[in-house]
């Protein structure tokens, strides 16, 4: 098995005939990952800055890897911490739909749109961007603002203070901030959505007339659906168990919405 390797110092471009999985891995600046639904094969890597050390681009065994080695959520928060000026590029890789992809950065922003594979985001501050995919969504961040849209599939996101905002066709969603705001929006489907804060409120918009399962707990938040208030089981906090009955919503199917928060509201709204 070949192994090719590129040390880029200044701006160029870089061809991979064969790909299938794409690794990033950069501290500052930007990766935009584009999928191509007309490219059958291959990826194209057009690096567009680099700054201090050089941006490592391997290709091997069908596995593109760009940028500079750091290991896990710890890793991140390190080079975020320890890096102010270095280790900064500017990559945007053009692949076909279907190749998974895994980007993990420092402060670096990304966007990623089009994808059909698997995808997975890591950062500590950098902002994230998906869209127009298809198939299960991962992200985890430290602070940083998340932004999935368009999509149709699953999602799953983990932040501390970044805001979330997911919309699409959705299936399962799962969300776990601590201070951020998060705003599911799924008006083509009855998704199933899992949302804990700490102080953060949640807000659910779903399709007109979709039937809705709905469990909340919260310490001082409130629990609204359609703009009305639900009464709580329990007179200390917020617990709520509210099922629609046939006569509410008459269509077929149904939302399972699930929120539990320290002070945050959760808002279910439809049409």
């Amino acid at each position: 098995m070949s192994t090719e390797t590129w040390v880029v110092t200044t701006p160029q471009t870089v061809d991979v005939a064969e790909v299938r999985r794409v690794v990033v891995q950069l501290t500052d600046g930007s990766v935009d990952v584009v999928a191509d639904p007309n490219r059958a094969d291959g990826a194209h890597v057009e690096i567009g800055d680099v700054t201090e050390r050089p941006l490592q681009v391997s290709a091997h065994d069908g596995e593109l890897r760009i940028g500079y080695d750091f290991a896990g959520i710890e890793g991140v928060v390190d080079r975020a911490k320890g890096l102010r000026d270095k280790d900064r590029a500017v990559v945007r890789v053009t692949v076909p739909a279907d190749v998974p992809v895994k980007v993990t950065t420092a402060r670096a922003a990304t966007t990623v749109t089009g994808t059909t594979a698997d995808l997975s985001v890591t950062t500590a501050t950098g902002p994230v961007r998906v869209q127009g995919t298809t198939g299960p969504v991962s992200v985890k961040t430290a602070s940083a603002p998340v932004d999935v849209v368009e999509h149709v599939g699953d999602v799953r996101v983990s932040t501390a203070s970044g805001a979330v905002n997911v919309a699409g066709s959705l299936g399962r969603v799962s969300v776990t901030t601590v201070t951020s705001g998060v705003e599911v929006v799924a008006r083509e489907s009855t998704p199933l959505v899992d949302a804990r804060t700490v102080s953060g409120d949640v807000a659910v918009r779903l399709g007109a007339g979709a039937p809705v399962n709905l469990k909340a707990r919260s310490v001082t938040g409130k629990a609204v659906l359609d703009g009305v208030r639900l009464e709580s089981s329990a007179q200390r906090t917020t617990s709520i168990d509210h099922v629609d009955r046939p006569a509410e919503s008459p269509t077929a199917g149904g939302a399972y919405v699930s929120a539990s928060t320290v002070s945050g509201d959760l808002t279910v709204s439809r049409g």
